[in-house]
Order: structure tokens, then sequence, then C-alpha cells
């Protein structure tokens, strides 16, 4: 029997429904499947004799958990790293001959997102799933929240923080659903173009982070007073940034190591096209097709970013909120943001040389592969420590580098 629970979540999170063996990119396919404590003792009482025999021979114990209600127990995936109790046509055998109730926690929350602040449940959708993804960023009003009191049944915790913990007296996390929610209020202002707020949003969270260690009691009204129509819209182009915005991107996939340790075949794909288009096995490097970057950036931010930019901002909003930003990454608020800032250049940059590959593109398929993304970052075991040590390493933690990232002046 579920707890009733104070909830808050996305509109988008009613509309939500698996497909199941119907899905393209299924979540029981690539990625390990983790059983908690209470469902791996459940499987070893069931009284169906051919499940009984199934679970004995793919479901073992990890002597290396970390959280009894997460990973206690592991999976065997078949080959393909498909998992085991998937039938011919992708559905789950264990919901359909035992029951919701005997699928994990795992299993059970994705694609939720769970995080706790001060005590209230905060809910929304991973969009490392396809139709979860769908549902979230071809939404062109936007996200909108709403709050209810609801019953809560298998889930998992990803974030818990109390704001108001004593511990948090002289840290801008104090301030955290503040901060949040000026983020996303910055980011669903459709009154100027995307790359304006997202360089509005670096600057705000610079200059907060500034505050808060100058005068920290002063940061509640500097927040509320902040004008985020402040920041000049005279920003302006720098094509030179393409060419350091490239080199810095063709790291990022070298530290991916995408045809050793990615699985995603759709993603391989894409990474074999980028590579093809943008010309980086060629003799001459990065600078000798300058010109080509430009007019590829410039042509597809116009045709389709600045066009379906409520795309993106969907993704950005949904991103900040179940990533307790800006403190997604570290204590620093700027470090959050710079990460945020990546992904999203990231993204822009593979649809970019995946749209000079197929000549063509859609909304339908810029979701499509933002799922993709998502699924292959989101779950990479290295990505994130291995670009934060980069950027910290090279000093790229800083507003100038951002408007590197958003090709401005």
């Amino acid at each position: 029997m579920g707890e009733n629970i104070k909830k808050r979540y996305p509109t988008y999170l009613k509309e939500f429904k698996c497909v199941g063996g119907a899905c393209k990119d299924s979540c029981c396919i690539g990625w390990d499947i983790d059983i908690d404590k209470v469902t791996f003792r459940q499987y070893y009482k069931v009284q169906n004799k051919e499940m009984k025999r199934m679970f004995q021979k793919n479901v073992h114990n990890n002597d290396n958990y970390l959280d009894s209600n997460v990973d206690y127990g592991k999976v065997k995936l078949a080959s393909g790293k498909r998992c085991p109790f998937l039938d011919g046509e992708n559905y789950c055998i264990i919901y359909s001959k035992l029951g919701e109730e005997y699928l994990s926690n795992v299993c059970t929350s994705f694609p939720r997102i769970i995080n706790k602040v001060d005590g209230c449940y905060e809910m929304s959708l991973d969009v490392a799933c396809l139709e979860a993804a769908r549902i979230i960023l071809l939404k062109e009003e936007g996200i909108q929240f709403e709050e209810s009191t609801e019953t809560l049944e298998k889930h998992i915790i990803s974030s818990d923080i109390d704001t108001k913990s004593k511990k948090f007296n002289n840290s801008p996390i104090k301030y955290f659903k503040e901060i949040r929610d000026l983020s996303i209020k910055i980011i669903k202002n459709r009154k100027i173009d995307l790359t304006q707020r997202l360089y509005i949003l670096g600057e705000f969270i610079n200059t907060l982070e500034k505050e808060s260690k100058h005068n920290y009691n002063n940061v509640p009204k500097f927040i509320k007073e902040y004008d985020i129509n402040s920041i000049s819209d005279s920003q302006e182009k720098n094509k030179l940034s393409y060419i350091a915005g490239m080199d810095f991107f063709k790291k990022m996939v070298g530290f991916l190591n995408v045809f050793k340790e990615v699985d995603s075949l759709s993603f391989k794909e894409y990474t074999k096209q980028i590579i093809v288009e943008f010309k980086f096995e060629e003799e001459g490097g990065i600078s000798k097709h300058s010109e080509l970057y430009i007019k590829a950036f410039e042509d597809y931010t116009e045709k389709f970013i600045n066009n379906d930019s409520y795309i993106f901002e969907n993704y950005l909003v949904n991103f900040i909120y179940n990533n307790m930003f800006p403190f997604s990454v570290t204590d620093l608020m700027f470090d959050g943001y710079i990460m945020l800032l990546i992904r999203y250049s990231f993204i822009r940059f593979y649809l970019v040389g995946k749209y000079l590959y197929n000549k063509q593109e859609s909304k339908e398929a810029i979701v499509e592969f933002i799922q993709v993304f998502s699924k292959t970052i989101g779950h990479h075991k290295t990505y994130t420590a291995d670009v934060v040590n980069y950027i910290k390493e090279n000093k790229f933690d800083n507003i100038e580098f951002a408007k590197i990232l958003l090709n401005i002046y």
C-alpha cells in the first residue's frame, strides 16, 4: 500500500504511458538492470516454476551494491545487452505472467525521475525514453507545473534535500528553489531568442555566485530583484568561436570513445555521420574547413533552432527541473550552468553534422536524436567527470567560454 505524499510535477506527466514492445528504443535493451532487495527476495518465492527457473538463472546478487533499494541484485543480460525477460515482441514476461508488483524499483520507475525537496516529491520524466521525449519536447506551449496530494507506490529518490537544514545556512543551496525557479523563468522567456536566454542564464548564475561569496545575506534580495531583461541584446555572432567550439566538441567525442564504449548503434551511426561531414579525418584539420562550419551552424540555427526553439526550450527546462540545477554537478553553481550549456551545444553540434549528412530535418528526427543522445550521455560511466575535469584543467569554467559555446561576442 502506497503512502500519501505532496507531489509537484510538470503537467505532461499525466500523458505518459509506456508503449512496451512498440518502443523503437527499449529501455530493456542496452542498459544494466538493477534489482532492489525486496524484489530480489520476491523472485525466489514465486510459485510459477518456469519463472522461478528463469530468476535462478538470470538474477544474481550484486556484491558491490550501493543502495539496497536500487542495486542489491543484477540481471544477467543476454546477447546485445538484452534483458532475458523480454519476449519475442519486446514485452516483459515478468509483467505479463506475474504482474506489475514483481517489477523492480528501477523497472517500475523509469523514465520517471523523483527528487525530494523540502518534503515535496518532485516528479518528471527522462527524455532518454523516446515516448517521454515526444511528449515533453513537442509540447509547443511549453512546460507547466502543478501540485497535488497523491499515493506513491514503488519508487526511487534520486536526490533529497532540505533547504531549511542548518548545514545550508551559509550556502546558496538554502535558496535552491528560488534560484531554479528564476532559471526556468529565464529559459521560458520567448520574448528573446534561445541563445540570448542561455547567455542571460549564465550571467545570472555567474553574478549570483559572486554575490553569494561577497555578501551572502543579500542573496534572496538579489534573486528577487534580478532583471532578466537587463542584459544587452546587442550580442553579435562571433565567427571565430565556431572554430574553437568545433575543436572542443571534437575532444568531447573523443572522451565518449563512441566506437568502443557506447552500445547504441544509432549513436554510433550519428557519430560516423558527423566525422564525415565535419571532415575530422581530412588533412588540414578544423581550421581548413572554417567556412563550412560557420555556414552550416548559421543555416541550421536559422532554419530549425530558431523556428522550433520550443523543442530545445523544453529540453532545457526539463533538465533544469529534474537535475537539481544549478547544483547538478558540484556545489558550485556555475559548474551546473556550464555543463547544461555543454549538453545543449553538444546536441546542436551533432544535429548540424547529421543535417549536413542527410540534407533534411524534421521535428521528429530532432526528438529522436535528443532521446538517443540523452540515453547515451546520461548513462555513460565517465562522461560528466571527464568533461568537468577537462574544463577545470583548461580554465573553461567561466562566462567567456560560455560565449564561445554560444558563438557570441
